[in-house]
């Protein structure tokens, strides 16, 4: 990297002085809050052990029953969960000599974001993976159907309500990040109720590449600059995203043949699951001067800060107010 080419990046990468060369020479894409909480969370195995959690299992034996996973396999995330501040482990309530994994304030924050799975899991999800299991308002005894509302004016919204602007956190950062091996397969039997929908944002780089085509990047080159991602893996999971109904190609130049990808009316209602999921990074890893997006509901014109409210009763859904039905069916 030049000298000049330095200086001139390194007012809007914060701490650039800090990174390490291999930092510094990977590819620069924008501050992303999005980008930040895939780290954690973009990642099959994490997602199960959280769903889990939410579903009542909080010892070793337990989680690795739900969710299938092999047990090393478990230990090791289980792990970086409690580094990343999700978990922490303790001895079981009531003296018991067991150890148990709690989820910590951090962790119970990402609930609005496993509502919004849930949502679109209900839809289009499989019925084999979430079998007989709802959830329940107990603050007005109905099932919850969970609906994202605007704080302000209290209205659900939809994407086409939403605008964004880049915010005072906005700027250019290393596009580095962990290396994993491919997603592992599991066998639980289990009932689960987001199984299906984790196969998006349980894949960083599918869950990146729906954060870019939700911001109108459409070309396979765009795609590439705003994840990233090296081609391949960019062809690998568009592909994907494809045959799964979330995306539809349209060429756009045949020779040679070129696409762009658009939204399926599936991938759109995937929007809400990416918001949050941006809301939450924007909290624990958002830059110390704000967010790097801000949102506006232009149905009222205020700043938009999403709440999950219940369909039915219209109140904000707190995860103790929610029970799950079907569980011991």
């Amino acid at each position: 990297m030049s000298a000049l080419l330095f200086s001139k990046i390194s007012a809007y990468i914060p701490g650039l002085m800090n990174l390490s060369v291999k930092q510094i020479e990977s590819p620069l894409i924008k501050t992303c809050s999005i980008w930040r909480s895939l780290e954690i969370l973009g990642d099959t195995p994490i997602l199960l052990i959280l769903e889990s959690m939410w579903l009542g299992s909080t010892r070793f034996k337990e989680l690795k029953d739900r969710t299938g996973l092999q047990k090393a396999l478990l230990s090791n995330r289980l792990q970086r969960l409690i580094k990343n501040g999700l978990l922490r482990k303790g001895q079981a309530v009531g003296g018991s000599k067991h150890l148990e994994y709690r989820l910590t304030e951090k962790g119970v924050d990402l609930f609005p974001t496993v509502l919004t799975l849930y949502v679109w899991e209900r839809k289009w999800g499989s019925a084999d993976s979430r079998r007989n299991l709802e959830l329940q308002h107990e603050a007005c005894g109905s099932r919850l159907n969970p609906v994202p509302v605007c704080r302000s004016c209290g209205k659900a919204f939809g994407l086409h309500e939403v605008s964004f602007v880049e915010g005072p956190g906005v700027g250019l950062m290393p596009a580095s990040y962990s290396r994993r091996r491919n997603q592992v397969t599991f066998q639980s039997d289990h009932p689960s109720l987001l199984r299906g929908s984790v196969e998006i944002l349980g894949d960083r780089w599918s869950a990146l590449i729906m954060r870019a085509i939700f911001t109108a990047l459409r070309r396979f080159d765009e795609i590439e600059a705003d994840t990233g991602a090296s081609p391949a893996i960019v062809a690998d999971r568009l592909k994907n995203l494809v045959a799964i109904d979330v995306l539809k190609a349209r060429p756009y130049n045949h020779h040679p043949l070129r696409n762009e990808y658009f939204l399926t009316t599936k991938g759109l209602e995937y929007y809400s699951v990416i918001m949050m999921l941006m809301l939450w990074g924007d909290k624990y890893y958002g830059a110390a001067d704000g967010p790097p997006v801000i949102l506006t509901h232009t149905s009222c014109g205020a700043h938009l800060i999403p709440e999950i409210s219940c369909g039915s009763c219209y109140k904000t859904v707190a995860p103790q107010d929610v029970a799950i039905v079907g569980l011991n069916d």
